[in-house]
């Protein structure tokens, strides 16, 4: 089963930027807990810094992967050929 997504509107986005921020949040704050109990130091282990880490890597990666949609987009409006299987073989 296929679910249908619309890559240009603004929620998509919205949404790919809450997924990853929320993802990369749980990972830094699980890596950083385990972090600070290996070394026994608490003074590494920071909300603020965790959250700040979070949202810069998660509108770094929202920014990119929005760059490489518009230009693929672009690309085949382009040249519009049928991508969805190898070519190579048909007559």
């Amino acid at each position: 089963m296929k679910i249908t997504v619309n890559r240009s509107s603004p929620r998509f986005w919205l949404l790919y930027f809450a997924v990853h921020f929320s993802f990369l949040l749980v990972i830094l704050f699980v890596f950083r807990l385990l972090w600070s109990k290996a070394t026994g130091r608490t003074d590494t282990f920071q909300i603020g810094e965790i959250a700040f880490e979070s949202l810069v890597y998660a509108v770094l990666i929202t920014i990119v992967k929005g760059i490489q949609y518009h230009i693929s987009r672009k690309h085949y409006e382009k040249d519009p050929t049928d991508r969805r299987r190898n070519n190579a073989f048909r007559e």
